[in-house]
């Protein structure tokens, strides 16, 4: 196995070509969502396993029948991927296929795996939101690429720096090609919603709502606006969730997107 240094992210561009549309994936690719990238080769590669920061979870792209890559992996996973894994705090590896020929049962067959199905929603028409939604004056909202703020003081910015943290290399990187809109009572931030993958076409929506503020509202006003902004700035919206997440899921349909594509995730302890 080799791993491709950032310069060198494109050359695993060929393998997505036929596969589902991963922003997740293509977002580090582009160099624009940090992550790293294993290759069987450094050059023409048939096979690569990618790790997204933001996910904290890998995906599996390019040909699934190579052998030489495919008969190595899960000794490469427990050799090189968990040290540098335990090394960021983590311990439980998660992975899912780029397309549908990967069979993780079988590749983790030593594995005691947990599976679960993601469900991905894209908007249903160019009308999708355009609905007049209401906060109901119980909160505002701010622009996170506005000066207004970077220049305002409120109790609990890290509810919004922990998700850009996440997501980007740097906070300048989501400010320059991300969107994003925060909720506030008073002086406190209740919710979040932004870009947190960005590729050529595509952005993909991460939002968080503060529990004690569920069921008001608050998801949805925030997600209206950001789905907004991205169509306006002539990128398409993105959606993924996992099937168990409720919310999330009716949360999509309320906001008039229709789902397209459903994927298997497999996880393991380390």
């Amino acid at each position: 196995m080799y791993e491709l240094s950032r310069d060198h992210f494109y050359k695993a561009a060929s393998l997505l070509k036929n596969g589902h549309s991963h922003p997740e994936v293509q977002s580090i690719l582009e160099n624009n969502n940090p992550g790293w990238i294993f290759t069987d080769r450094v050059d023409s590669t048939r096979t690569a396993l990618v790790w997204s920061k933001g996910m904290k979870g890998f995906y599996l792209i390019g040909d699934e029948t190579n052998d030489a890559f495919t008969d190595n992996l899960d000794d490469f996973i427990r050799t090189s991927i968990a040290p540098r894994m335990r090394e960021l705090g983590m311990n439980y590896f998660e992975v899912s296929g780029h397309h549908d020929q990967w069979n993780l049962n079988s590749l983790f067959a030593a594995r005691k795996l947990h599976l679960w199905d993601q469900i991905v929603y894209v908007p249903s028409n160019s009308e999708a939101c355009t609905e007049k939604l209401s906060s109901d004056g119980y909160f505002r909202t701010i622009d996170l690429r506005s000066e207004e703020w970077r220049n305002q003081n409120f109790l609990n910015r890290e509810f919004v720096y922990a998700h850009i943290d996440r997501f980007w290399e740097t906070q300048e990187d989501f400010y320059n090609k991300g969107y994003g809109y925060a909720a506030i009572e008073g002086s406190t931030i209740i919710g979040v919603c932004y870009s947190s993958f960005v590729t050529k076409e595509t952005h993909a929506i991460g939002i968080e709502t503060d529990p004690q503020h569920h069921k008001r509202g608050v998801g949805t006003y925030l997600a209206s606006l950001v789905v907004k902004e991205i169509a306006r700035n002539g990128f398409s919206s993105y959606w993924d969730c996992s099937q168990s997440n409720e919310a999330s899921n009716k949360l999509a349909l309320r906001l008039g997107f229709q789902q397209v594509h459903q994927y298997k995730c497999a996880g393991f302890a380390l």
